[in-house]
Formats: C-alpha cells, structure tokens, sequence
C-alpha cells in the first residue's frame, strides 16, 4: 500500500511538471494541454483520496482516543485503504468501548457490594493514608463518618481495634478480643496497582459465631455433669440416710450426717452452674431506666459495704428502654457486687448511672477498684473465667447470657483516669438493635 502511494506521488508530480511545459511552451498542442491538465487532475483526486484521506481518517480517529470518546464511529470514505483504517478503528472503537462499559459494571458492582458488605472494608493509598471505609468498618472501628478517616492513617485513628489491627502483618490474619464480648477476625492483605503494592483492611465479626460456639458447649458439658452428679448424689444420700437410722454410734452419725451435708453441698455447686443454662428468655417491656434504678438503689446500698461509698446519677429525662426488669436487676446487682469486691481501699467509690450512648439508652456502673490488665481483659466474659482464687466465674457468665439475650452491647475496661466502667446499651422502644 505505502508503494502505491509513493507512485501515485511520482507520477502526478511528473504529470503536474509536464502539464506546466505545455502550457508554457509556445508550440505546444492545445489538445496535449488539455489533456495533461485532465490526467493531472484525475492523479490528483487519485492522490488524495489515496493519500491525504487515510491520513485525515488516521488523525480523526487520534482525536476521538485521545479524548477517550469510545461512542462516535467512523464512516467509510470510498477508498480501499483508508475504508480498511476505518473499519480497523471501528472495531478497535468496539472492543475499548465494551471493554470500559465491563470494567465500569465490576467497578459499580464491587462498589455495591463493599459497601453492603457486612465485613468492614478499608483501602489505603500507597502512602499509608484512607481511601475509602464501607459503613461497616466505621461502624465496628467507631470511626464516625468516611469523610472524617480520608486522608488520615490508622495510627490517626483513635481507637483499641485499630491499634489491634496495626499489629497484623501483611498478607496475614489475627484474631482480636477487645475489652468487652466482641470478637473479630482482622486481614491485612495487598494488591498491585499500576506496579506498586497497595494495602487494605478486613475486619469480619465473628462474636455471635463465637458466643453461640462456646454457649453450646458449655450447655452441653453442664447438663452432662448435673445429670450424673445429681443422679450419683441421690443415690449416695438415700444410702447415707438409710445408715443413719440404723447407726447407734454417735461418732459415726456424725461421720455419716457430714458426708449428707457434702454432698448436698456438691448439688448445690452443679446446681449453681446449671442455673446459667436455665436463664430464661426476657419478657421485654418498655421500662423507664431511672424509676428502675430508684427501685433497686435501697438494695444496693444495703449491699455495698460502709466503707465504700455507692453514688447514683439518675438522667434528667425520662430514658425508656425494652428490657426485662427483673433480669436487668440481677445484671445491676452481679456488677456492683463484682465492683466493690474489687476496692481493697478505705476510700472506695461506686457510680451507677442511666444515660444515652449513641442515642440508645444505657446504664453505667463505674469504681474506682483495682484496675483491668491488658491480660484479663482479653478473656473477660469468657464462660466461667475468673480472677478470684476461690471464685466461680458464674458472675460475669450470668451477666453475659442474660445481656446477650436482650441482645445488649456492653464493655468492661479499665480507662486513662482510673476508673472501671461496665457500661449497657440497650434497644430503644421501637428500634431493633444488634451485637455489633
């Protein structure tokens, strides 16, 4: 193609000199004239169909690329070569079209599906900094709006889950317990862009997972135990009391009426953890908070030894919620019992308080105690834990399944001034609300 084009150009150069002879030469023919000027015309269309219009087609379809205008086509002129360009360019045109219009519906996709996502989602440039955070990783994080995180680090951030993620390598996976009951799953993964690693966050709740794990097992394990100590209890106190009645030795109904109270005992231990099997379901209702805790605040006083002081702070305003009242007395009740057994001092000071938290109605039960280690707050509310030397573990476990089946959220941690806080929130009449 290029050497037919090279020839037309010879050729209507010769022609065009040709012509300018004649027509200058004073003894040339009129008709040689005439037709000199003909043939360089019909090789000057030639050329320029041949030549200059491909060239044209060429530089236009430059133009639609280089302003990414992938809907405008071009048309065929005619001409065999510069037709091929067109359709070689219509059908380049085609492919980058529908080739943007795909990666454009992947785009709108994975954008529709990072922010429905349950899992938090968090990309990062390639300095560190946010780029973007579905409403599930602010919401987990407690970083209030995307708007507020762009342009901003994690260490910028904060907050305990976020320091807990900046201890997870690239490319790995770490599960994180914070300072209450909720547990979760956090990747630190990259990908590459434009031949440079760029990193991003998931954060995956695993804490209902959990719970209902270890409530299950510990369900199981507890039944299991109560039915054959009880069984194997009864039996051995039917025997103890049959001896009893035929004994005369004083002595040995001593010996006999010390193993009855032994095991009846070892029943009411089994019976004691059985107990947190059998918590029933709430009866929710809606209950003002404050009238609540004037109701129960004689009691706790009466519990509360003299020497520590037991503070109430009642809101303002009524703060209504769906609660059971009389499950929600003995969570109040376990916690100020575990907050003044923690106050060693002579100057102890308890602080139970009704109050909102992110406009939910909440209570918070605050001492000045010995603190929460780093240590023990990692496996506070796990079934039967405890740091009591001679205790159970049943406290926290009672409060545990009785605040998860109100579906509450709640926390237990130690903060910068000193004091102990177990703070409540619950569902709001009307509003549904989940364990986050």
């Amino acid at each position: 193609m290029i050497g037919s084009k090279w020839i037309f150009v010879l050729l209507a150069l010769c022609v065009a000199i040709l012509s300018v002879f004649a027509i200058w030469h004073p003894k040339t023919d009129i008709w040689y004239v005439y037709g000199a000027v003909l043939l360089s015309g019909v090789l000057l269309v030639l050329l320029f169909r041949s030549v200059v219009m491909p060239k044209l087609t060429v530089m236009r379809g430059m133009e639609l690329i280089s302003s990414q205008d992938f809907n405008n086509r071009l048309t065929n002129v005619g001409e065999h070569d510069a037709d091929r360009i067109v359709n070689l360019f219509n059908m380049m045109i085609d492919r980058l079209r529908n080739e943007r219009l795909r990666n454009l519906e992947q785009d709108s996709f994975l954008s529709l599906l990072i922010k429905a996502s349950p899992m938090g989602v968090a990309m990062l440039d390639f300095d560190g900094r946010f780029t973007m955070a579905n409403e599930a990783f602010l919401r987990i994080t407690g970083s209030g709006r995307e708007k507020d995180i762009i342009g901003r680090s994690l260490p910028d951030l904060c907050s305990e889950l976020c320091g807990e993620m900046m201890k997870v390598p690239v490319g790995e996976s770490r599960v994180v317990r914070r300072g209450d009951v909720r547990t979760y799953r956090c990747y630190h993964l990259s990908f590459v862009q434009t031949g440079f690693s760029r990193e991003f966050y998931l954060i995956e709740s695993l804490t209902e997972e959990v719970m209902k794990a270890e409530r299950e097992a510990y369900e199981k394990v507890i039944r299991t135990i109560s039915h054959e100590v009880n069984n194997t209890m009864g039996g051995v106190r039917s025997v103890l009391e049959t001896i009893q009645d035929v004994v005369d030795d004083d002595e040995i109904r001593k010996v006999l009426e010390s193993c009855d109270n032994r095991c009846s005992q070892m029943c009411g231990f089994i019976s004691s953890y059985a107990d947190v099997v059998r918590v029933p379901d709430p009866v929710l209702s809606k209950v003002d908070l404050n009238g609540e805790l004037s109701r129960l605040l004689p009691f706790l006083r009466g519990m509360v030894p003299e020497r520590i002081s037991l503070e109430a702070h009642i809101a303002a305003e009524p703060v209504n919620a769906l609660i059971d009242s009389a499950l929600i007395e003995q969570v109040v009740i376990n916690v100020v019992k575990n907050a003044f057994e923690s106050i060693t001092g002579t100057e102890g000071k308890i602080v139970v308080s009704v109050l909102r938290k992110n406009g939910n109605p909440a209570i918070e039960i605050c001492n000045n105690g010995a603190p929460i280690s780093d240590e023990v707050s990692q496996q506070l509310f796990r079934p039967f834990f405890t740091t009591k030397r001679e205790g159970r573990g049943l406290g926290l476990t009672l409060v545990c399944e009785i605040l998860n089946r109100h579906k509450a959220q709640y926390s237990l941690r130690t903060y910068p001034d000193g004091m102990t806080r177990f703070s409540i929130e619950f569902s709001s009449p009307g509003k549904e609300y989940a364990l986050r």
